[in-house]
């Protein structure tokens, strides 16, 4: 998985960074934590990393392996959670959203999804699909709602 991939360049990079403070007689910083995970022990690495980037990378694992609580916005604001869009952007993120909504219950559940991709032109087994929605669903509900 993509994220899998990103936490493991990360763990390199601060690695290489860590040796060469410890080849010019430097300390190892003191801001690494390590969580037990499934068949050893995995580091949050938050030693020389953006705290921010780490921490998101901590839950983004913890949520792939299933051990993560779900977390709730207490409001959805999309405009100012997705700084990185612009207004019209997601007016048009959100009108396909209820385009394929054909339950107009919110969330775009497995066989939304595969009629979805199949309009598109980009049909997936039942198989990919579920692993679709598993990447980035966070509150472990099965569907996808539009924040997600």
């Amino acid at each position: 998985m993509a994220s899998e991939e990103l936490a493991q360049k990360l763990q390199r990079r601060l690695q290489l960074e860590e040796s060469g403070r410890a080849a010019e007689g430097e300390e190892v910083a003191k801001g690494e934590e390590v969580v037990a995970g499934g068949d050893g022990e995995r580091s949050c690495l938050t030693a020389s990393a953006d705290a921010e980037l780490s921490a998101k990378l901590c839950r983004r694992q913890d949520i792939n392996e299933g051990a993560a609580q779900p977390r709730r916005a207490a409001v959805f604001n999309p405009y100012t959670e997705f700084k990185e869009f612009s207004r019209r952007q997601i007016k048009d993120m959100e009108r396909m959203f209820r385009l394929y909504d054909s339950g107009r219950d919110g969330y775009i559940d497995l066989m939304e999804l595969k009629l979805m991709m199949e309009k598109l032109g980009a049909p997936q087994t039942h198989l990919g699909l579920k692993n679709m929605i598993k990447e980035v669903d966070e509150d472990f509900d099965g569907k996808l709602s539009f924040r997600e």
